[in-house]
């Protein structure tokens, strides 16, 4: 059954809703109801303010459909002179008024150059006309804005727009937005019928207030509706009759009235809140006859078992605010206002940090603090927390007391010893405990007293100390370190006080900066001490407990023994550890655990790593139950004892045990063995025996499966029979064992899924491998030929191998990801036919299984470059390329990358390198788009010699899956990729690191033919490299002069689409060639050494072919602008903008002045006098970086700077200085962290500002000329056609080394770059400017190639 159209509305504006990538808020839209002349005037200043605080805005022009008003959020309607004369703005003001009365939009009515006594509403009309005059007198009532004198039209719309943004994101529900969108998302997946829906979370994380705004947000569309607060506390007082009459008694009065199939005609809308008593809910509910599909039950509880009684399946979890919306809602309650003084921002985020996004937690502490001097927060703040609060106390005191004993001693423990703690562990030692764990953790998560979270218990700062608070009533569990150093400190002077340790059972002490000696009888009478944990958070030379005296006893009831830096050489003898689940004393001095044979029959974790004295340790494989021993760095450790009676023995650790040489029988239930940094010279018996029993085990069970006449029930219970329990070996990390020389046949052990045989440096011959194995890791090993490798293989480290001169191709399933850095000694016709082979079956594999491979990397491949010329991958210099699709471009699957890199001797990122794709192209409109990629690569901390080459092949960096794209077009078809290297920090890397040479093939479906998306290859770089500078300027310009109109349009039409250059120079071009480029451009250019193609794109051979292009582009600038240059006088060439912090070294200060320009530099701060000097100046540069984000001065320039542009169509250059565009953009990654510090405290309207200015520079390559429609925009277009063209471009990673135009710039060559692509003079000051840029390449002895 088909939903009607109420819920299908919903559904559209779901979809049309948008969350911000930070998740904070979502982005309303806003519909602008005006008069078509106010529409390019006074309404599109409203528009861009509007959409400069982040809302979206929408007009109706009279062609335009009326579903636009109603998917808005509000709407802003503007009456002026003539309006009412208008037939369509009435039309829209009645579906504006409808839609506030259905579902209370928010309607702003602007009077503008009227009042409202000027608009006269008739008493007498037609009848036609009387729903307009309804709507009118509605629209009057509300409160408006109004012009006036005294308030011009920016004031105006300032304080339109400030009303706007506060009704719809009000202060008192601060987060409330992208929750209340998220359940709707929820409602709207629902099948339709009576729908039932739980809003779920801990106390106080705002279950009731996201419900009543469900409510107030849809109830004005259900015919009937009831909000019923503290549900089970009403219903015990008042009675179900009485709640029903309450609420619904007019529907009631009718019932006796109607025949029963009537009562089912009713939409209705029930939420009730706080739910305790599932049973009491259900009583209630069936007493509604009148449900009817489309009704709408929502429950909120803190309980989840209430959800399952109630047969209610879906459940909204309400999450925790966010540090924005804390630090919104704290500084509102305790200031009233957005924080600015840091000191009172950094006592503020204590607060945050300990409330931990809870509003009501958040709203508490900011009402007590209300008033309070900074030098009082703290303390104040610290009194309320200890002891809790009772308004916080009574919030989790009812959940508390819901638990059964036993569930509360979990509670407990959790709360003082385990939060934060893995659950499986935490699950075993309660277990131990005697406790049911798997039940009692389940309830707490139900009951939102603790989380599960990447298989962690979390427990909220809020609860944790409200059960210290309970635990400090019964002094059972001890983990304030003054308090414990009082009771097991040894200190003669002290007077000695009896203290009640019987009922102690756990004790958890941070011995950080701690120092004392412990009193030899201080465990004697803690006859129920389960728990003992004493640990270093933070180590410190002159921090432990000492045993002097020696220790004369544990408790015996211990299920936790964890102790680091254990004084002593063994445990006490009288010790029995028959309770003992895990025995942790890493860091001990222990030389062996104690004498004799002990109970261990509950112990099933060891953990003595880096015990450097211990010498024995055979008692511990008495333990039946053991599974996991950790004996890592015991150096004088020489032998390890036979395991194979242990079941359950799942991981053995020996790693740096380098006396151990050989081991005797393992379990073969084993899943994990560690011997790295051990002496073993060869794979130990134990291990090669369990190779021969998975093959035994093989070979009987395919024998009884091929026998005939044995039934398959007959079969299972044989191979159980005769079959031993199969070897579980998952993982093996023989690493650095330097004695090892070769390794066995290994294909039966088809659990085997990890083999690390890193640093094996003598290690030559590998028999074969395990069938299913996953990750091989033989880097640093001398093997020459790998062994087949296994069709499951996903990844293969082999750098530094040597020796190794074959590469393994065979495969049939992706991803694979393969590792032959510093491997020498591959020929280049091995890597070729490597590489060919490895794109046809990626391909291949690609075609069958697309939708597998949509969201993640198929496959990589890094090699040292070849320098043969057999190596066929004809990749293109420099380290951009431009490939065309054809002209089915839906086929196109994905992308093989090609990057080779090239790295200097001091090269010191290598353990985080990773090399940055952006794939730029235009829509059929002449807009720019791009999208980014980051491809990760494994290299090792010694780093690469020599260049290296990267392949990758990606099947989601497409066009098509760019969200940002609304246009699936692709100019000609033609894409520019660009490449740059980054560190671990996703930074650009400087000239340690560069890009030298890329290419890009292309995968297709079946039925296309992938190289007809370029064409053959044509190569010309030997000949050019053979020029030296000034000839190869002489021959090209020669070479270029010569050639046809055609030819020079494709030229500067390939040139500016890697140069990202204006969109209506692009027009021009595209004028003089189409659109529709049946062949790949620049066949002819590259047969004369203009372009150089093959079948991994096209690519610019010089800069000086660059430097051709923009010449005659600026000359053709500058014939267009003769006739008006003359119409604005600047003061100043360039204003820039850039924060003193990174002109410390001086750089800037002193490159700056050879651009020989009127320049002007500012450190004020943002006032009349400055905003005139930017408006006075013809070029705008904004050096962004990090420190440009930290400082208000410069963020404040920076709106006025993108003002002035608007309006003046002044040139803005942004330079972004070691921070990534994106990030600016986006304000992400370092320079996003460091921005929103700098926002702290600052009021919303001030962040907006700098957000949008942020975001337009960021933009300023990608600005669509042909979208202009309001004068508001239109400005920005001011002299595109009578002024003198402006390359506006991206100076990426200013202070790096830059490939650009074919030439390298060094740090000092600042002003070469800015005269090449920032300063654009006029024509009679090029000679004089190429004339300063030659004579300082000369002066710093830079050579340009």
């Amino acid at each position: 059954m088909n939903p009607p159209k109420s819920c299908l509305r919903i559904n559209r504006r779901c979809s049309k809703s948008k969350i911000m990538e930070d998740g904070t808020k979502t982005t309303p839209t806003v519909y602008i109801n005006c008069i078509d002349t106010l529409q390019y005037s006074f309404a599109s200043h409203l528009s861009m303010e509007l959409r400069r605080k982040g809302i979206s805005t929408k007009f109706v022009n009279s062609k335009g459909t009326l579903d636009v008003i109603e998917r808005a959020s509000a709407s802003v309607v503007v009456f002026s002179k003539d309006c009412l004369s208008s037939a369509s703005y009435l039309d829209k003001l009645v579906t504006v008024v409808q839609c506030q009365r259905e579902k209370k939009m928010l309607v702003v009515p602007v009077f503008y150059g009227i009042s409202p006594s000027d608009v006269v509403i008739l008493e007498h009309v037609s009848s036609f006309l009387k729903e307009q005059i309804r709507a009118l007198q509605e629209i009057r009532e509300l409160l408006f804005h109004q012009s006036r004198e005294e308030l011009d039209d920016s004031e105006l719309v300032d304080e339109i727009v400030k009303s706007v943004y506060e009704k719809l994101f009000p202060m008192g529900k601060i987060g409330i937005n992208t929750r209340l969108l998220e359940f709707e998302n929820l409602v709207c997946k629902q099948p339709w019928g009576i729908r039932r829906i739980g809003i779920w979370g801990m106390p106080g994380i705002g279950k009731t207030t996201l419900a009543k705004a469900v409510f107030d947000h849809i109830s004005g569309s259900y015919e009937a509706s009831c909000f019923i607060k503290h549900f089970d506390k009403d219903f015990h007082e008042k009675g179900l009759h009485s709640l029903l009459e309450e609420h619904f008694g007019k529907i009631l009065k009718k019932l006796p009235c109607l025949p029963r199939d009537k009562f089912n005609k009713k939409r209705t809308l029930v939420v009730l809140d706080d739910v305790q008593s599932p049973s009491v809910a259900e009583s209630f509910l069936r007493g509604f006859p009148w449900f009817s599909p489309g009704s709408l039950i929502i429950i909120t509880s803190r309980d989840k078992q209430v959800y399952r009684h109630c047969q209610i399946n879906h459940v909204y979890e309400v999450r925790s605010l966010n540090e924005k919306e804390s630090l919104q809602l704290f500084s509102q309650r305790a200031f009233g206002e957005d924080i600015r003084d840091q000191e009172l921002l950094k006592l503020s985020m204590e607060v945050i940090d300990y409330a931990n996004g809870n509003p009501f937690a958040l709203s508490f502490y900011g009402k007590e603090l209300k008033g309070k001097k900074p030098s009082e927060m703290k303390t104040t703040f610290l009194k309320l927390k200890r002891p809790t609060p009772d308004k916080i106390h009574d919030l989790f005191k009812r959940s508390y007391e819901e638990l059964n004993d036993s569930e509360k001693d979990i509670f407990l423990d959790v709360a003082c010893f385990f939060n934060g703690e893995d659950v499986d562990y935490v699950m075993q030692l309660l277990e131990g405990c005697g406790f049911l764990p798997h039940v009692g953790i389940d309830v707490l998560v139900e009951k939102c007293l603790v989380t599960i979270s990447d298989n962690r218990v979390n427990m909220h700062n809020l609860i944790q100390d409200f059960g210290r608070e309970i635990i400090n009533e019964r002094l059972s569990r001890l983990w304030e370190p003054w308090s414990i150093k009082s009771l097991l400190e040894d200190d003669e002077f002290k007077e000695e006080r009896a203290l009640e340790t019987e009922d102690i059972e756990g004790i958890s002490l941070d011995i950080s900066n701690l120092l004392f000696d412990v009193k030899p009888t201080a465990f004697n009478n803690m006859l129920s001490l389960r728990l003992l944990k004493i640990y270093c958070s933070s180590y410190e030379k002159d921090s432990g407990l000492r045993l002097p005296k020696g220790l004369e006893s544990l408790p015996n009831e211990l299920r936790l023994l964890h102790w680091e830096n254990y004084p002593l050489q063994s445990l006490p003898q009288d010790f029995d550890p028959c309770h003992l689940v895990e025995l942790n004393l890493s860091s001990s001095q222990l030389q062996k655990l104690w004498e004799g044979t002990k109970n261990l029959k509950m112990l099933k974790m060891v953990k003595l790593c880096h015990s450097q004295q211990l010498t024995e340790i055979d008692d511990i494989c008495k333990a039946q139950n053991i599974e996991k021993i950790d004996l890592q760095g015991c150096t004088k450790l020489q032998r390890f004892p036979a395991t194979g009676h242990l079941q359950h023995l799942r991981v053995v650790n020996l790693s740096d045990c380098n006396e151990i040489t050989n081991l005797p029988e393992l379990s073969s239930n084993i899943e994990e063995l560690h011997l790295q940094g051990t002496s073993i010279g060869e794979l130990p018996v134990s291990i090669l025996s369990l190779f021969k029993q998975a093959k035994l085990n093989r070979e009987l069970s395919n024998l009884i499966t091929n026998y005939s006449g044995v039934s398959s029930d007959l079969e299972d219970s044989l191979v159980r029979l005769i079959v031993p329990n199969p070897c579980k070996l998952v993982f093996l990390n023989m690493k650095y064992c330097s004695h090892l020389k070769r390794l066995p046949q290994m294909v039966d052990i088809e659990s085997l899924q990890v083999l690390d045989l890193s640093g094996c440096s003598e290690l030559e011959v590998i028999g074969g491998l395990p069938s299913n194995l996953k990750e091989l890791y033989v880097n640093g090993t001398s093997i020459e030929e790998l062994p087949q490798l296994p069709l499951s293989i996903e990844i293969l480290n082999a750098h530094g191998c040597v020796s190794l001169i074959s590469i393994p191709f065979d495969f049939k399933r992706l991803p694979r990801y393969y590792t032959f850095s510093n491997c020498f000694d591959l020929s280049p016709e091995e890597v070729s036919e490597f590489v060919e082979n490895a794109l046809d079956n990626v391909e291949s594999i690609a075609r069958e299984c697309q939708q597998e491979l949509s969201k993640s990397l198929a496959f990589s491949f890094t090699v040292p470059s070849p320098t043969s010329t057999y190596f066929t991958c004809d990749l293109q210099p420099g380290s951009s390329v431009m490939i065309q699709l054809n002209s089915s471009r839906r086929s196109t699957l994905g992308f093989a990358i090609f990057v080779q890199v090239s790295f200097s001797e001091d090269y010191q990122e290598a353990s985080g390198f990773g090399i940055s794709c952006v794939c730029r192209w235009k829509d059929n409109k002449c807009v720019s788009h791009w999208m980014e990629k980051s491809f990760h690569c494994w290299t090792p901390e010694e780093g690469l010699q020599m260049d290296h080459t990267f392949v990758f092949c990606d099947f989601n960096m497409h066009p098509s899956t760019c969200e940002e794209n609304d246009d699936p077009s692709i100019l000609a078809g033609l894409l520019v990729f660009e490449f740059f290297t980054l560190n671990k920090q996703e930074k650009i890397l400087d000239e340690s690191c560069t890009v030298k040479k890329c290419g890009v093939h292309v995968f297709t479906a079946a039925s296309e033919d992938a190289s007809s998306n370029i064409t053959r290859p044509i190569t010309s770089s030997n000949h050019q490299h053979k020029l030296f500078y000034q000839e190869v300027e002489q021959v090209l310009r020669v070479i270029y002069d010569d050639l046809d109109e055609k030819n020079i349009n494709v030229f500067h039409y390939i040139t500016s689409l890697f140069n990202d250059e204006d969109d209506d120079l692009l027009a021009a071009l595209i004028a003089s060639i189409g659109v529709r480029i049946s062949y790949v451009p620049g066949v002819d250019l590259a047969s004369k050494y203009l372009l150089n193609m093959s079948p991994h794109g096209i690519s610019i051979l010089h800069g000086i072919l660059e430097k051709i292009s923009r010449e005659i582009t600026d000359k053709q600038s500058v014939h267009m602008a003769s006739s008006s240059s003359s119409s604005c006088i600047w003061k100043y060439d360039i204003f820039i903008s850039f924060s003193e912090e990174d002109d410390r070294s001086n750089k800037i200060s002193h490159l700056l002045p050879k651009l020989e320009c009127k320049m002007k530099r500012s450190n004020k701060s943002v006032g009349p006098e400055l905003v005139k000097e930017i408006r006075e100046s013809k070029g705008l540069i904004v050096v962004l970086s990090k420190n440009y984000a930290s400082s208000t001065r410069c963020l404040d320039q920076l709106v006025e700077i993108i003002k002035s542009k608007e309006e003046l169509a002044q040139t803005v250059v942004p330079i972004f200085y070691d921070v990534v565009p994106s990030h600016v953009r986006e304000q992400t990654g370092d320079f996003g962290r460091v921005f929103e510090n700098t926002c702290m405290g600052k009021s919303e309207d001030e962040k907006q500002k700098w957000v949008q200015a942020l975001t337009d520079v960021a933009n300023i390559a990608r600005v669509d000329a042909r979208k202009r429609y309001n004068e508001a925009n239109m400005k920005k277009n001011v002299g595109h056609s009578q002024t003198q063209r402006r390359r506006e471009v991206w100076a990426w990673g200013l202070g790096k080394a830059y490939q650009f135009a074919g030439s390298v710039f060094e740090k000092e060559s600042l002003p070469a770059l800015l005269l090449t692509t920032v300063y654009k003079p006029c024509h009679s000051a090029r000679p004089i400017l190429i004339r300063l840029l030659s004579g300082f390449f000369k002066s710093q002895n830079h050579g340009v190639y």
